[in-house]
């Protein structure tokens, strides 16, 4: 039997607005916390009202988003991203760029994007963004290539529910 190797996707938006994009993390904040706040059934006012403040900002924005589809990266390829991106200082710390690692991690790793944009550009205009307006992408790509994942455990304990046994 072959085997095939599925890696895992995301979609993120890269809003080129930084105003815009801080005003509509900021409001999301506000509206989880409204949310969060509001725990009876019912109608909440406050959320509501946020979540149209937000929606309305994303109209606006509309043409100033690019939204990327990414896959993971194999991992000989996110060291090859990490090794390249790595330089040691004076005092023989490890020393990494975030703005280096993204634009070369995207390189490999766009799938898709909305409006069609080429790679290079996308890469190309990282260096300009803003820490909040990089941190979505960032997250996405870190979600994706560094994170341990390892479900043997949870396999073992939910058999052992099914089962009715508690592994003791």
């Amino acid at each position: 039997m072959a085997l095939e190797v599925k890696r895992k996707r995301v979609e993120v938006d890269l809003i080129l607005d930084q105003e815009k994009a801080e005003r509509i993390s900021q409001l999301g904040e506000q509206l989880a916390r409204a949310a969060a706040s509001h725990v009876t059934e019912g109608a909440n006012a406050a959320a509501k009202r946020i979540a149209k403040q937000i929606d309305e900002l994303r109209e606006e924005v509309s043409g100033q988003i690019v939204h990327l589809t990414l896959e993971a990266l194999p991992l000989s390829q996110w060291r090859q991203v990490l090794e390249a991106n790595t330089t040691t200082t004076k005092d023989g710390r490890a020393a990494q760029r975030l703005e280096d690692i993204t634009a070369d991690a995207l390189r490999l790793m766009i799938r898709k994007s909305v409006p069609e944009t080429p790679v290079e550009d996308i890469a190309a205009i990282i260096p300009e963004l803003s820490d909040g307006q990089l941190s979505p992408v960032w997250y996405a790509i870190q979600n994706l290539n560094a994170r341990m994942i390892d479900p043997k455990d949870y396999l073992g304990q939910a058999s052992r529910i099914i089962r009715g046994s508690s592994g003791n």
